[in-house]
């Protein structure tokens, strides 16, 4: 691929903000605050001229738009998530087509053995009991249960404890993701401003109390409404072998091979500290993920999360000039703990961001490509450069910038943070595409 001229690329690519043109088919079934649009991606791999057994990967899958366009397109494809709930939501999504006759049956197996369990307590604190009574919590648990005992095994296991997920197919993840989006309905009325943040209610009254027959009548509407979705792809040569890998794991220590993956396209968790732990806080309850411990230890593994690990991480000079300076202004901003707990924020941020960026470097193959779809940000007034101080990162590994294209932003997370407007007029951001070849 050679590269091309900026009028060219903007004609090539679209802009990867989801908007309502672009939340269609699959891409509708879940709603995921960092997503990008599946035309983006599909253009991204027309711009890159992949051979046909080349192999996709995306480190931060997320709701795993890459992943399923790039399976769509006829390529093999691997994504992970250090969220459980993620790695569900993206096997789903590759779910066949060819097994779409049976989705009513199961369906009907998975209701009637729910209703055979009746009301019997979780084996553990339920999470679920934050927003839900007893009897509504153990109806969806019983749910979740029958789908375990119909499609994965007789043995229930809490799924949030599983290491690997390797043993959920895509139509068991499909069923889960139906379960995940009825939760999601009843839990409407705690979903803030903020799409980021649910709220829990304040007394044991507040809590919601919705029959077996409304949960059940619900998750059959998710089901069909995810059933029209479902399209065959087009132009799929059927006699290839295309492979795909959904699992859990962490950008900074990918369970793959040296040179194994052709092209990276993927986009980075924002350095706006977003708590994409929390943003998925009921589905892990239906996970059986503890609140108390479980969720704190997840939180702690994620890029960009807010809290603060015990080692705080040294500037390193491969991180480049741009990244430092910024740095050092955050230091030695006026504000309240800026030199304490927002510093320590964004050392955490940019060491976990190059480790990210260090495995990917050692399992792309030689000329492979990396596609980043990275925002900026301001901590306060000071303008934190993402797009450059990713391009320096990568310029310190040996990659080329082959392009890159900007897009502005006009609603960010900066918009729902009135405070911020004490420190600049506008809340609007620049998503760039950066485009990167590693050298041979």
């Amino acid at each position: 691929m050679s590269t091309k001229c900026l009028n060219e690329l903007q004609n090539e690519l679209r802009n990867p903000k989801l908007n309502p043109s672009s939340n269609q088919g699959k891409s509708s079934w879940y709603h995921y605050y960092a997503g990008y649009s599946p035309k983006f991606v599909k253009d991204v791999l027309k711009y890159l001229d992949l051979p046909s057994d080349a192999i996709v990967m995306d480190p931060w899958n997320g709701s795993g738009t890459t992943t399923q366009v790039a399976k769509d397109m006829g390529f093999s494809a691997i994504g992970y998530d250090i969220n459980p709930v993620m790695v569900i939501v993206a096997k789903a999504k590759m779910f066949d087509t060819d097994d779409m006759p049976n989705l009513l049956n199961k369906l009907e197996s998975i209701l009637t053995t729910a209703e055979s369990y009746g009301i019997t307590p979780f084996a553990y604190n339920e999470p679920l009991e934050i927003w839900l009574t007893p009897n509504s919590a153990a109806i969806f648990r019983n749910l979740e249960r029958a789908m375990q005992e119909q499609l994965i095994d007789d043995e229930y296991r809490v799924l949030y404890a599983e290491k690997s997920l390797t043993r959920i197919s895509s139509l068991a993840a499909f069923f889960y993701t139906a379960l995940f989006r009825t939760l999601r309905r009843f839990l409407d009325a705690f979903i803030t401003s903020n799409p980021t943040w649910i709220k829990a209610p304040q007394t044991q009254n507040d809590k919601l109390s919705p029959s077996a027959n409304q949960i059940y009548s619900m998750i059959e509407e998710q089901i069909f409404d995810m059933m029209k979705a479902l399209k065959s792809p087009k132009n799929i040569d059927h006699s290839k072998s295309i492979q795909f890998q959904i699992e859990r794991a962490s950008s900074d220590s990918i369970p793959l091979l040296d040179q194994s993956i052709n092209a990276v396209i993927s986009s980075p968790p924002y350095c706006t500290r977003i708590d994409y732990a929390i943003a998925t806080k009921p589905e892990l309850a239906l996970l059986g993920c503890s609140m108390d411990t479980d969720l704190k230890a997840l939180r702690d593994h994620m890029i960009g999360t807010p809290t603060m690990l015990k080692a705080i991480p040294q500037v390193q000079s491969e991180w480049g000039p741009t990244c430092r300076e910024f740095l050092d202004a955050v230091a030695a901003h006026q504000s309240k703990a800026s030199k304490s707990y927002y510093l320590k924020y964004h050392l955490q941020y940019f060491d976990a961001i190059y480790r990210s960026l260090i495995e990917i470097e050692r399992i792309l193959a030689g000329s492979g490509y990396c596609t980043l779809v990275v925002q900026d940000s301001y901590y306060k007034e000071v303008h934190n450069d993402l797009p450059r101080i990713f391009t320096e990162m990568a310029c310190s590994l040996g990659w080329d910038k082959l392009n890159q294209l900007d897009f502005n932003i006009k609603r960010t997370m900066a918009g729902c943070n009135q405070r911020a407007k004490k420190y600049r007029r506008h809340s609007k951001a620049t998503e760039s595409v950066l485009i990167f070849q590693k050298v041979n």
